[in-house]
């Protein structure tokens, strides 16, 4: 490992100003994210806020990396920090999916019960940010680098092939609803449910398609082209998912289904259900 200095973790000389705007921008979203969470009491986005809230310290940890470069906790903090949230805005989207379809009162139109969403999606997602986070700790340890990349690929790929998976099944959810008759048409709130169904879809896209980047990074190990050009990590990684954070500052899911329509989790004989409170 090491670039101009041959001590260093990174393979170049690490941008502070590049992580201070990242972290600006990263911490101001979260910050509006925890205010509107707690306003609005959709306590449902909590792992959209703890993500937001990681990048946020993923890049401060970059900062102090970027003067520290040879220091290896510093390192590892910031790459877990920002390479793990992803998983955490995966989660959001599936449980908002999940509050759509009941939304409609049309589960029917769902290759997945909404029930079984969360059981489905949200532990296998929760099994690839384990696997990317041992992964990722172990990559900066030059003995365990190569087991640790393996590992952190093994994460990425099933996240990549859960969300694969929902985008089919979210993709013949909207099919189905636009079918004539189908689901309810209510629109009680300041968005349509369409309006942020559509939005889950691009960010569903973007998330998908920074896994596959960092799936070609990794692959390529720690002086490949990609990791060895930090302008392509801010490009393909910190920009895309500071556009997922913003893109759901423009459409709140609490603004979709109003002070009447918020939704709780309950347990019944059915299982886990979503009703309004």
């Amino acid at each position: 490992m090491g670039g101009e200095d041959s001590h260093s973790m990174y393979p170049y000389r690490p941008s502070i100003i590049k992580a201070l705007i990242a972290a600006g921008i990263f911490g101001l979203s979260a910050g509006l994210h925890t205010f509107v969470m707690t306003k609005k009491k959709t306590w449902f986005y909590s792992c959209l806020v703890i993500g937001a809230w990681m990048m946020t310290a993923g890049y401060i940890f970059r900062i102090l990396s970027s003067k520290r470069p040879n220091e290896m906790m510093l390192y590892i903090m910031q790459s877990l920090f920002i390479i793990l949230p992803p998983s955490l805005y995966a989660a959001t989207v599936y449980m908002i999916y999940g509050r759509i379809v009941l939304f409609v009162q049309s589960p029917q139109a769902s290759l997945i019960r909404p029930q079984q969403i969360t059981k489905i999606f949200v532990v296998g997602d929760l099994f690839a940010f384990l696997l990317q986070a041992s992964g990722g700790g172990m990559m900066a340890i030059e003995d365990l680098a190569n087991l640790g990349q393996k590992i952190a690929l093994v994460g990425l790929f099933i996240q990549i092939l859960f969300f694969g998976l929902f985008l089919i099944v979210s993709i013949i959810f909207v099919k189905r609803m636009r079918a004539p008759g189908a689901g309810n048409p209510i629109h009680s709130g300041k968005h349509s449910w369409q309006v942020l169904f559509y939005i889950l879809l691009v960010v569903s896209t973007v998330i998908l398609g920074r896994c596959i980047f960092r799936v070609v990074e990794f692959s390529q190990g720690h002086n490949g082209e990609i990791e060895s050009n930090e302008l392509l990590v801010y490009l393909f990684d910190a920009l895309p998912m500071a556009a997922v954070q913003i893109l759901f500052h423009f459409v709140y899911a609490g603004d979709v289904f109003d002070d009447q329509a918020r939704f709780t989790k309950i347990d019944d004989e059915n299982g886990i259900s979503l009703n309004r409170v």
